[in-house]
């Protein structure tokens, strides 16, 4: 493959942006986890419920790289918190379905109501185009499952 053929690497002061707007968005649910008594996983297993829908513990370990056994424990936790309620599946009985607390989310998002707020201030200065291309490598970055990242 030539040159020409190959993709170019992403600049190096693009990598390190992104580095460290991960660390900075880490950091900040740590904070947030910390603020609410929950672990840090758990918030976030709060949160891809909150994106997705209900979901199956199987498809919320999928979702997160954990083990179903770790989905366990952290439901168990977010069922005693409130967070989250286990249902059961109409679509198959031997099943449930892990729901969010609607109520809950609330209140944990007005932990990211101010992130939010100037994120968005920071999107408005971009063209549309310039938007696409920043949602078209969200997409294809929250593509890759957890654990495709490791070796």
């Amino acid at each position: 493959m030539s040159n020409q053929d190959s993709p170019a690497a992403p600049p190096r002061d693009l990598i390190v942006q992104l580095r460290h707007f991960i660390a900075r968005a880490i950091l900040n649910n740590l904070k947030v986890a910390a603020l609410v008594g929950l672990h840090p996983t758990d918030l976030q297993c709060v949160n891809i419920l909150d994106l997705r829908g209900p979901l199956r513990p199987g498809e919320l370990a999928e979702l997160t790289g954990l083990t179903t056994g770790g989905v366990t424990v952290a439901l168990d936790r977010l069922e005693k918190a409130g967070y989250v309620r286990r249902r059961p599946n109409p679509d198959d009985r031997r099943s449930v379905l892990v729901h969010a607390v609607p109520a809950r989310v609330r209140k944990l998002d007005a932990h990211y109501r101010v992130i939010q707020e100037r994120l968005s201030a920071v999107l408005a200065g971009f063209s549309p185009e310039e938007l696409d291309a920043v949602l078209k490598f969200f997409q294809a970055t929250n593509a890759v499952r957890p654990g495709e990242y490791m070796p």
